[in-house]
């Protein structure tokens, strides 16, 4: 089985568009989406339609939840509040009801996937690798060998080897059936790490690979649709960034 998994796509069509054109001629068996289909950017809507039409499962990010009023966004960055603020305004009933029947976790075939830290999903921890205390919480969290995360929008793998929890360099690897795994996906929308590339995962069970994979697309006109609708002038450039 091959299963692709992507996560916070965040209104950004543009990107969702090159990521799904890109799984075409990768023989996906499963799509996985992990949340965050809404927020920041300026089509909710046609994402969220995409990802009922493509994604054969999918779990809630906080920007999900906090479109349909099921979180507070007071604990919210001024551009997220106020792109949050916009999205709520430009979302229709319907594909408010979709979000509303997202879980916050799955597990299918041995994998578990959720947006944030696996600890307690529903306090939308963030699991930064140079962050000691939530990277040794999240996995000390776990009963599955393998877990899918997003919510940073920097991707990840990263390995516990008996007491050891080690950062793979590399954005592939072939699994250890000792070691327990946690990575995160990066983002589809919003990359930070850097890299404007979308980015999402490939696990492969049959050969037990795991792989990040970039996909370019075109942020200009993203960042067009912006300008437009009156988004923050900050999350265009960002955009560009990979920031």
């Amino acid at each position: 089985m091959r299963y692709a998994i992507i996560s916070d796509i965040h209104g950004n069509v543009e990107a969702l568009l090159a990521v799904l054109n890109d799984l075409k001629d990768r023989d996906i068996d499963k799509l996985i989406c992990l949340g965050d289909i809404v927020g920041y950017y300026p089509d909710p809507e046609r994402c969220v339609d995409m990802i009922k039409k493509h994604a054969d499962f999918c779990v809630a990010g906080n920007h999900d939840y906090a479109a349909i009023g099921r979180i507070d966004t007071q604990n919210f960055t001024y551009y997220a509040f106020a792109a949050m603020e916009w999205t709520k305004a430009n979302i229709s009933e319907k594909a408010c009801e979709f979000l509303r029947t997202l879980p916050l976790t799955i597990e299918i075939d041995g994998l578990f996937c959720t947006h944030s830290s696996p600890s307690n999903p529903q306090d939308w921890v963030y699991v930064f690798p140079d962050s000691e205390e939530t990277v040794f919480e999240a996995f000390n969290s776990l009963i599955y060998k393998v877990n899918f995360i997003g919510h940073t929008h920097w991707p990840s793998i990263m390995i516990q080897q008996d007491d050891k929890v080690i950062l793979h360099s590399e954005h592939r690897i072939y699994l250890d059936e000792n070691n327990y795994y946690l990575i995160n996906v990066g983002s589809v929308g919003q990359p930070r790490d850097f890299d404007s590339r979308s980015c999402y995962a490939i696990y492969d069970t049959d050969n037990q690979e795991i792989s990040l994979i970039r996909v370019d697309y075109d942020f200009t006109v993203t960042q067009r649709k912006i300008q437009e609708n009156h988004l923050p002038a900050f999350l265009a450039e960002r955009l560009e960034r990979g920031r």
